[in-house]
């Protein structure tokens, strides 16, 4: 079960009657696990970028496309987009 689920479960538990130090009894779980507030995702626009460059130039690698990022204004770790282009599955395509 997923750290969501088990906090949703919990709570449920906690709006039928149950205390909080019970249900987390019950399911195995830390307080903190509980109060825990998943940060949100910083690379969303950038993912975006990198995948429209990625279609519109199809022979470029992550070294080209960084170096677009770079020319558009956008200061970004070369590395955090080479892992980025790699999450997304992105490869050039292979010459005939």
């Amino acid at each position: 079960m997923s750290a969501p689920a088990r906090r949703a479960l919990v709570r449920e538990w906690m709006g039928h009657g149950a205390s909080e130090r019970r249900a987390l009894a019950a399911i195995g779980m830390s307080a903190s696990a509980l109060r825990y507030c998943p940060r949100e995702d910083r690379n969303v626009e950038l993912r975006e970028r990198i995948i429209a460059l990625a279609h519109r130039h199809r022979r470029y690698g992550v070294g080209m496309i960084y170096l677009k990022l770079r020319q558009e204004g956008r200061i970004v770790n070369y590395k955090r987009v080479e892992r980025l282009y790699r999450e997304q599955q992105l490869q050039v395509r292979r010459r005939k």
